[in-house]
């Protein structure tokens, strides 16, 4: 393949998207290819994946410690959200609401997303539709929490479908532990603020041990089904996943934001009986 590529003078980057969707032997696989790459071409590859661990992978392959550089797409400052509505400010010609503007980026936890679908709504329902005289002001007396519950709600099927098939885990019937059944409890119970830092293993362990009916369960319990997590999401076809683990500090992790949001819309306690989960005594 380096061959072919400079024989045709390639030099442009590679791009690799939802690298998380391949299998995981697929992913560990690539990432001996990369070393090979690196040290016989100038070939660059952007790889684009869902996860929070910095070192995935070099966790594939720790050949490529030093030869990889890690960007995190999905942190967003205020400044940063910011800057993406004064973009689409100038490319409309409007200006939105500065209250709008203060109360999206303060509501939407870091999401580019939701900043970006709440703007467009707002547009959408004052009838911007194409580029404007520069007069217009969008989002004056919008109720922007409102705005914000509809703008994740339109993702309240793909949520739900992931509560209902991940704690079915790989196994066509249930198994003994129902691990991913489980690992739900603290994701369902836990204040949102805990969910978006991460739970650690410790902190999983202790809860769901105080309500399994086999607990304690072993550490080794936990990381089996912690380390397919996103395999599991792959394999159900989640898309985008909603839940991933950083193996390098051992933390479950909410990746997509707009769930968390989505979580402050519902009744947990409804949401854990559904599943088959205690709900009494352990929201928090």
């Amino acid at each position: 393949m380096i061959a072919a590529l400079k024989s045709i003078g390639f030099a442009k980057f590679i791009v690799l998207e939802d690298f998380h969707y391949l299998l995981p032997e697929t992913q560990a696989d690539f990432a001996v290819a990369l070393k090979a790459f690196h040290e016989d071409s100038n070939l660059i590859f952007i790889v684009v994946g869902v996860w929070l661990d910095q070192n995935r992978l070099v966790q594939h392959n720790g050949d490529l410690t030093g030869r990889v550089v890690t960007v995190n797409a999905d942190a967003w400052e205020a400044r940063e959200l910011g800057e993406v509505i004064t973009a689409g400010e100038r490319l409309l010609q409007i200006h939105f609401d500065p209250a709008f503007r203060a109360a999206l980026v303060d509501g939407c936890f870091d999401s580019v997303w939701v900043v970006q679908e709440g703007c467009y709504l707002a547009c959408e329902r004052q009838g911007v539709l194409f580029e404007q005289d520069g007069t217009v002001v969008v989002g004056t007396g919008v109720n922007v929490p409102q705005l914000i519950e509809t703008v994740v709600s339109s993702q309240s099927a793909r949520y739900n479908g992931f509560l209902e098939h991940f704690p079915g885990g790989f196994q066509s019937a249930p198994t003994e532990l129902q691990m991913y059944k489980w690992l739900l409890l603290p994701v369902l119970s836990l204040a949102v603020e805990d969910l978006e830092r991460g739970l650690s293993l410790s902190e999983l362990r202790e809860l769901v041990n105080r309500y399994h009916p086999r607990g304690p369960l072993a550490d080794t319990s936990f990381l089996q089904a912690l380390q397919r997590t996103s395999a599991l999401q792959v394999k159900q076809k989640v898309k985008p996943i909603v839940l991933d683990f950083d193996q390098t500090n051992r933390r479950l992790t909410v990746v997509d934001r707009g769930f968390l949001i989505w979580l402050q819309h519902q009744d947990r306690r409804a949401l854990l009986s559904e599943i088959g989960l205690p709900n009494s005594g352990v929201v928090l």
